[in-house]
């Protein structure tokens, strides 16, 4: 009886999935052919506009002398070429069917028909005729940018618009009628705890097991392990600044990202191991059956470079950045806590190294971990009482040698470690959470002390900060920077931002909407360690930077290596041309100032100029000589 009513439901369910579908594909049919003529009407409007102002820039381009005639009648064919294709193509059809546009294709031919001799006769001498010629064409960039428009906003569209809507929202009607008739029939014979199950022990967001699952695959592979005397190994994945990117870009590419990420490692891992999602940004792999524990470190890199290919959004690319820790079974732990801390403590240390993203456990990575907590509760302590110093290094014009600007340099000496490096206090600050605090008392200490030397008398210093990129991407940096110049009284004009060059700042809107906000208020942007990044030529263009600081790699290497040569010299001839400033560091030869001065390098800072010196040092040393601004070597 119950295969005999599971047969019944069967058929009706199918019948009404038959009939669903049969009428969404009628209807989807018209859809389909209003739509196409929509985008065929659009497309060609959009390409006639388009033609007719690469035209109109060729001819400002052969005017200005930054192109050729040949250039200039390449678009005139083009352009005549469109038209032609509009008048006969049969794609073009649905264009020609609109009122008035015959006439103006006819017309527009019959004009280029007698602009074509003037064309080809036209050289860069000839200003007169060129703008008499763009003055002529201007009145086919209306009528042509008037169709364009009204290709998109016309009546006609919006009629044929309605007529989508009102299709989509009765075939779905229909279909999600049918189809929740046929749902609910099958929802009768279905088990209501297996989707009960599913979700107990999987990730709703990525569909990967989640940590209660977890557990029990990792207590299988540890006993299977066991018993067939083979090692395992966990590799535990964490991407850098998600929370940064959810707070900028929002919770949706956030998803998105740990979505893909969740497939990228399953594609990577294949058969030989299980992936889950502890929660948040992390992930943990488990690596089976392994013969040598060279295999787990060539899998955490092949996991890597699966991770950080880019991210397609909607304006613009994202390239996530993860941090991989591996241990390995019974090399480094027999049971699952210790396994998943010395995973957990490879990973941390991988976070920062920066010269790999993936580590294997070490003995005596637990100690450095330690090491690092420690010094994250001095640094808040040092924060608290301000125990902190700062440093500052000149930074010259090269040609008249004449100071333009001090950097700040963060120095800490703590009680219990000594001399703690800038690199490892600004990796604790990010990754304990003081990065923004860190960030603040810098720039307000800095602003300070600029403004004590004006009103000793220097008036025409500037002092550059340095900006961490947790910062910048939360969108604080504006709001902190203003709150300092009306705290500290120095103008706008006075403070240099430092931002150091990477892909992850520059390819959202939000950042490009901080540097717009900071240059509003009047600060000068520097883009740090330039050439070491990624920055293309594309994001370049579009930064509000005023100035390009070129890495000391590129500067050690200039007076004995031509490739640097010529990189610097190409790096300097891109920032005039953007009309940026460009400060080489890293001086410490002769030889290297004299090269920099050669290729018009206007700024730079190096030992070999002047080395970082204390606060209460710089006074004195402004003033010595009675040469407050004056480069003494």
């Amino acid at each position: 009886m119950n295969k005999l009513k599971l047969l019944l439901l069967t058929a009706v369910a199918l019948l009404f999935g038959f009939s669903s579908l049969y009428s969404y594909n009628r209807d989807l049919d018209v859809v389909q052919y209003v739509s196409a003529t929509i985008k065929a009407v659009g497309w060609a409007s959009s390409e006639l506009e388009t033609e007719s102002l690469k035209f109109d820039h060729a001819l400002t381009e052969l005017m200005a002398g930054t192109n050729d005639e040949a250039n200039l009648q390449l678009r005139f064919e083009l352009l005549w070429s469109r038209i032609e294709v509009l008048l006969k193509g049969e794609e073009s059809q649905p264009l020609r069917e609109q009122p008035g546009m015959m006439p103006l294709l006819r017309r527009f031919r019959a004009q280029l028909v007698l602009w074509e001799e003037r064309v080809y006769g036209l050289t860069a001498a000839d200003r007169a005729g060129i703008l008499a010629l763009q003055q002529e064409l201007a009145v086919y960039r209306t009528l042509t940018r008037e169709v364009n428009v009204e290709s998109f906003s016309g009546a006609n569209v919006w009629h044929q618009l309605n007529i989508i809507q009102d299709i989509r929202v009765r075939s779905m009607l229909y279909l999600a009628g049918l189809l929740l008739s046929g749902g609910l029939m099958l929802w009768l014979l279905l088990r209501e705890n297996r989707s009960n199950r599913h979700l107990a022990f999987h990730d709703m967001l990525t569909g990967l097991p989640n940590r209660m699952y977890f557990y029990q695959l990792m207590g299988n592979a540890i006993t299977t392990a066991q018993k067939e005397r083979h090692r395992i190994a966990v590799h535990m994945v964490d991407l850098n600044e998600f929370k940064a990117i959810n707070d900028s870009l929002g919770h949706e590419v956030g998803d998105r990202l740990l979505r893909v990420i969740a497939s990228r490692l399953r594609q990577a891992i294949g058969d030989q191991g299980q992936v889950a999602r502890l929660g948040g940004d992390e992930f943990v792999v488990i690596q089976q059956r392994l013969a040598d524990p060279v295999e787990a470190e060539q899998m955490a890199s092949h996991l890597w470079q699966s991770l950080s290919r880019e991210i397609r959004l909607n304006d613009g690319c994202l390239s996530p950045l993860a941090c991989i820790g591996t241990s390995l079974y019974p090399d480094h732990g027999t049971t699952m806590p210790e396994l998943l801390s010395h995973a957990d403590t490879a990973m941390y240390h991988a976070k920062h190294n920066r010269q790999s993203a993936v580590q294997l456990f070490e003995l005596g990575m637990d100690e450095r971990r330690l090491r690092r907590q420690k010094l994250a509760v001095g640094l808040q302590a040092a924060l608290e009482k301000d125990e902190l110093a700062l440093h500052y290094q000149p930074i010259f014009r090269l040609d008249t040698g004449r100071i333009e600007s001090l950097e700040a340099l963060l120095r800490w000496q703590s009680p219990e470690f000594g001399h703690v490096s800038p690199l490892e206090l600004i990796a604790v600050a990010e990754h304990h959470g003081l990065a923004r605090a860190l960030n603040e008392w810098v720039l307000y200490r800095a602003c300070r002390q600029l403004r004590q030397w004006q009103l000793a008398g220097f008036d025409g210093l500037k002092v550059n900060v340095n900006i961490s990129p947790t910062m910048f991407m939360r969108g604080q940096l504006a709001a902190a920077v203003a709150h300092t110049l009306r705290e500290t009284g120095i103008s706008a004009a006075a403070l240099v931002l430092e931002i150091t060059e990477d892909t992850s700042l520059w390819d959202t809107a939000g950042s490009l909407d901080t540097l717009h906000e900071l240059r509003r208020i009047g600060v000068e942007i520097a883009l740090d360690d330039f050439g070491t990044g990624y920055s293309s030529f594309s994001h370049l263009r579009q930064l509000p930077v005023n100035k390009l600081k070129i890495d000391k790699s590129f500067v050690a290497d200039l007076s004995t290596d031509q490739r640097a040569f010529d990189l610097v010299k190409t790096i300097v001839t891109l920032a005039q041309s953007l009309e940026m400033a460009v400060t080489a560091e890293g001086i410490e030869l002769p030889e290297q100032q004299q090269r920099l001065q050669q290729l018009g390098c206007q700024l730079g800072q190096g030992y070999l100029l002047a080395k970082p010196m204390p606060a209460e040092a710089v006074a004195g040393w402004l003033a010595r000589d009675g040469r407050p601004y004056a480069l003494s070597v």
